[in-house]
């Protein structure tokens, strides 16, 4: 078996659109995705995949399940082998175990615990309706601002009474265990004095927020006092246990999760309240971060459901500075983010209630900046004048941008980053090449199954030269131009080439190919192939495995995460941020080649087979002064073939300089 830890991990990591995605090209269907099913024949579309709910359903053949089940029917895998794959693809080392006893009571013990939770949620909320207090107290915090009934049995909202043990004492009573309810943060107990060993409650006279896993579980409780002369701790939330790792939870997704798979956006703001407002205003893709900073693994949770970010803050300098921070980690995880800034001396709660649901549609959407925009202000006010604040601000907006892996993306705020600051965008852009050249080398790991990539390891492009043969000028230049090949089909391999003057003929209907497509075919017609062994390694992979993958950055993870360590380091340095495309002494960076591709991906071609021919004639000539002695009609036909191969040469060289 796999401890129950991994397959949490596991589960939180999975998102079944991807994993299904590898098998079955899917295509987007309003908040689902659709595609012909893969367990029976069908010319129409019926099976569907969630999201949201992280669940596919065949409406034809009636098959079921989540990403593991579909593993499982599909590839035929154990549940373990469906684990394993799983861990291997999201980078989650999985070890066998054996079940035991322990492991048992494991499983059993985080069960328990969910269920005393269920419970004291249920008891919160019977004290604020059904008690006099409760209505009197907590209902009337709640009604106070504004929150309906519906609003208040939606998020299950609770209230703790005056009473400093009333909760345990009933909870003791119904047969939880005082240890339980001691891990779950739900009781304390004295430490000394006359009462020591003595239970209490945690949580007491406060308004109550159950917090929910993304499966609707309560995990954990935030409670907040009334009254400020009882406690000078207005917010207390459970302490992390078994099943609640607050860097793993968002408040309000389990709410949001419908809305924001709809609305592909998700507005993020810092408190309870601030969600509940929203929500009961009408803006229901809202979560909160539970009050910790924002989380690698909150981000990863949130992309499962969309690509866009919204980050909602105050308008005064924590909120501006609570948004700066988490700018860049969604950026590094490939995610679309914008800025809303709320009017100063608002936030989110209080401006959603003074607004109807139009006013606050109206607002989020004028309000919105692109996070470049946002950095810019905020950053360009500290500077006035003063060039090392400057500077500051200039590295600070190329850190962002450089932690953008999209090239197309990228380019396009490079420009707009250097529009804004008002430098040259070639001085901007080397920066940006320079700071990700930085991240590769001091913080890039790629797990794969049970193994970890670290930049110190030794790459096979620097093993040491008498470990393999070496090789002679035209053997460099042919490698080098397999490398620019294999970096086109990688990086824009996904892409169509258009207005392409050479455009293949199928019959009298013209198409336009991908990049990948017109490299396959552009060889094969010459029946070349790759000379590196580790480049056609790659080449065989791509057709064979990644051209289906649903991004260019899933593309480039899947060569950069090989378990074939000659493919990772070989992506690695095709990949880095300071390769230069070097075909024909093409000056171009990485970033202005993907709007040139009609034009310099034939023309590299054509280089490519130049190289090809340089090499074949090295090894003739090669031939021709050995020393070892020739016959005389093998010295015509080495002349012959050189003669025939320098006309073909030159004819390449000739179309490739007047290619598009």
């Amino acid at each position: 078996m796999i401890d129950q830890a991994t397959i949490a991990r596991i589960r939180d990591a999975i998102d079944i659109v991807q994993v299904i995605g590898d098998f079955v090209p899917l295509k987007r269907q309003g908040s689902d995705y659709v595609a012909c099913c893969p367990f029976h024949q069908e010319k129409t579309p019926s099976f569907h995949v969630s999201p949201t709910r992280q669940y596919f359903n065949c409406f034809g053949c009636h098959e079921k399940g989540n990403a593991i089940t579909f593993l499982m029917k599909h590839e035929q895998m154990t549940y373990v082998e469906a684990l394993k794959w799983l861990g291997n693809k999201y980078g989650i080392e999985v070890n066998d175990v054996q079940e035991s006893y322990e492991d048992i009571q494991k499983k059993n013990h985080h069960d328990a615990l969910l269920i005393i939770n269920e419970y004291a949620g249920k008891t919160f909320t019977d004290a604020l309706f059904n008690t006099v207090e409760g209505r009197s107290v907590g209902l009337g915090y709640f009604k106070e601002r504004g929150f309906s009934d519906q609003t208040i049995r939606e998020f299950q909202l609770g209230y703790a009474d005056r009473e400093k043990d009333s909760f345990v004492k009933k909870a003791i009573a119904d047969g939880y265990k005082k240890e339980l309810l001691l891990e779950l943060g739900l009781a304390v107990q004295k430490q000394d004095g006359p009462y020591a060993g003595e239970l209490s409650d945690k949580f007491h006279e406060r308004v109550m927020f159950p917090i929910r896993s993304v499966n609707g579980k309560i995990v954990a409780f935030g409670g907040r006092i009334l009254s400020s002369e009882k406690s000078p701790v207005k917010y207390m939330n459970s302490p992390e246990s078994d099943i609640y790792q607050k860097k793993r939870v968002l408040y309000g997704l389990y709410e949001a999760r419908n809305a924001i798979s709809q609305s592909k956006n998700c507005y993020l703001v810092e408190g309870y309240t601030d969600v509940i407002s929203m929500h009961q205003a009408g803006i229901e893709n809202v979560v909160a971060s539970c009050g910790t900073a924002l989380t690698e693994e909150q981000v990863l949770l949130l992309k499962r459901f969309t690509q866009k970010i919204t980050i909602i803050y105050d308008g005064d300098k924590a909120g501006i500075n609570a948004a700066l921070k988490g700018i860049n980690m969604f950026l590094q995880k490939g995610m679309n983010v914008k800025v809303v800034l709320i009017p100063d001396g608002d936030d989110p709660d209080s401006f959603a209630r003074k607004h109807t649901r139009q006013e606050l549609e109206d607002f989020l959407e004028s309000a919105e900046e692109d996070f470049i925009v946002y950095q810019w202000k905020n950053l360009s006010a500290n500077v006035n004048g003063d060039p090392y604040e400057e500077g500051k601000m200039i590295n600070e907006i190329a850190r962002s941008v450089s932690m953008i892996d999209d090239a197309g993306i990228r380019s396009a705020y490079m420009s707009k980053a250097a529009e804004l600051l008002g430098i040259g965008r070639e001085d901007f852009s080397e920066k940006v090449f320079s700071l990700r050249q930085e991240r590769i080398s001091q913080a890039s790991q790629y797990k794969s199954g049970q193994r970890n990539y670290v930049t110190s390891r030794e790459p096979s492009a620097y093993r040491r030269q008498e470990d393999k043969p070496q090789k002679t000028k035209a053997e460099e230049e042919l490698r080098r131009s397999e490398q620019d090949l294999i970096f086109l089909l990688i990086r824009y391999g996904r892409k169509t080439l258009h207005n392409l003057s050479n455009a293949m003929v199928d019959g009298e209907k013209v198409y336009e190919p991908s990049v990948a497509e017109y490299i396959r075919e552009s060889l094969k017609v010459d029946s070349l192939e790759i000379s590196d062994p580790t480049l056609k390694r790659i080449f065989d992979m791509y057709f064979a495995e990644v051209s289906q993958a649903d991004s260019t950055t899933e593309v480039e993870r899947k060569f950069l995460s090989s378990l074939d360590q000659d493919i990772s380091s070989q992506a690695i340095e095709i990949l880095a941020s300071s390769y230069r495309f070097r075909s024909d002494n093409i000056k171009k960076l990485v970033e202005d080649i993907g709007n040139n591709l009609s034009s310099i991906l034939p023309r590299t071609i054509y280089v490519y087979k130049s190289k090809v021919i340089n090499s074949q004639l090295e090894s003739l000539r090669n031939k021709l002064l050995s020393t070892d002695p020739l016959q005389e009609d093998q010295i015509k036909q080495l002349t012959l073939q050189i003669q025939q191969l320098s006309m073909v040469k030159s004819r390449l060289l000739r179309e490739a300089k007047f290619a598009k």
